[in-house]
């Protein structure tokens, strides 16, 4: 039970550290231009990727409630599980963007994510798609039992979540984590268009967990035909061992019975 508390509460820590670097990165960089969605996307990078080596080994640092919802949907969690954690990474971001407004101020309305020119049809695919990116990778890379991939999660789930702000942060506000999104809303008191943020970004999170499934699923079954076919052949090569040894003693045996033939040969 102890331990399951910890997990949660390092879930709350790793939320409020992420939201709390993001939304003051987006606050300072916000009058940057081109070179502000960069240093963003590094932002996020870094910070994802220091938070998942942090506590991965505890919560899983999920920070983000689209991941912690395709670990439900891909079974990786049970229900209550996956509610206790997210009220936790709310938690998390809330205090983070409170830090940030106290700091910043009325600034931190800058790091509230927001469609550009109120297009929400491009925002709401972009961030889709986006996070399910986001997500099949956290998926791919921290379920793989290859012991080279694991070592590796923490930056390939990093630099996943930095590329794609980089690429979408000027389209639809590069959120990819509903909790991003809506505790600097609270603080700021702007929810326009806060909704796209949780009904993408859900909608991508178990677009990912589907297909890791069916990639699960198609690579349990490769294995099992794999073994199968090496328990077949080793059948045969026992049978055919077999076979063999009865044809040496057969053969020894008429050797045998020769070599007695010939030292004492029929009267």
């Amino acid at each position: 039970m102890v331990s399951s508390k910890y997990n949660y509460l390092v879930e709350i820590v790793g939320t409020f550290i992420l939201v709390y670097a993001i939304a003051s990165a987006a606050t300072v960089y916000s009058d940057s231009g081109q070179l502000g969605v960069i240093g963003i996307g590094l932002v996020h990078a870094l910070a994802l990727t220091a938070i998942v080596y942090a506590i991965g080994y505890r919560s899983g640092a999920q920070v983000n409630p689209a991941v912690t919802i395709g670990l439900l949907v891909a079974r990786k969690l049970g229900v209550k599980e996956a509610v206790l954690y997210i009220i936790c990474q709310i938690i998390g971001a809330v205090i983070g963007a409170a830090v940030v407004f106290a700091i910043f101020g009325s600034s931190m309305a800058a790091s509230v994510t927001l469609p550009a020119d109120g297009n929400v049809i491009r925002a709401f695919v972009l961030e889709t798609v986006m996070t399910f990116t986001l997500v099949y990778v956290v998926l791919a890379a921290t379920t793989s039992k290859n012991i080279k991939i694991a070592p590796l999660a923490g930056v390939a789930v990093g630099f996943t979540l930095g590329f794609n702000v980089i690429f979408g942060g000027s389209i639809s506000g590069g959120s990819l984590n509903p909790a991003r999104s809506f505790n600097p809303a609270l603080i700021a008191g702007n929810f326009d268009y806060n909704w796209l943020y949780w009904i993408a970004l859900i909608i991508g999170g178990i677009i990912a967990a589907g297909v890791c499934i069916k990639d699960y699923i198609k690579i349990q079954t490769f294995h099992h035909r794999q073994q199968q076919r090496k328990m077949s052949r080793s059948n045969k090569d026992k049978n055919w061992r077999g076979i063999k040894y009865l044809l040496l003693i057969f053969r020894y045996g008429f050797d045998k019975k020769c070599q007695t033939e010939r030292n004492f040969p029929v009267q």
